[in-house]
Parts: structure tokens; sequence; C-alpha cells
């Protein structure tokens, strides 16, 4: 299955593992929402990993 995060501005990040779909989402919040990155740690964004 894969692993989804949904961004509020719609971009959705997608990985075959939760390590991946953390990797590629915090890529899209540092060029798109830098302000985010300090906010948002790592444990954070697994919370919000969804399968699809």
């Amino acid at each position: 299955m894969a692993k989804v995060i949904n961004c509020e501005c719609g971009f959705v990040a997608r990985g075959d593992t939760d390590d991946e779909v953390v990797e590629v989402i915090q890529g899209h919040m540092a060029t798109d929402h830098p302000e985010l990155l300090s906010s948002v740690d790592r444990q954070d964004l697994y919370g919000w990993i969804q399968q699809t």
C-alpha cells in the first residue's frame, strides 16, 4: 500500500514507506512552506501519514 500526506495547499506527497513519504513532504515544505519547518517536527509528520 502506498503512503501519502496531503498538504493543505493541495500537494500530495507519496511514498512506499513512512520514511519515504516524510522525506517527500519535508522537501516540499522546504521549498514551498519554509516557515513551517521550524514548527513541525518529523514525529508530527509521521502522524499525518495515510495509507491508500
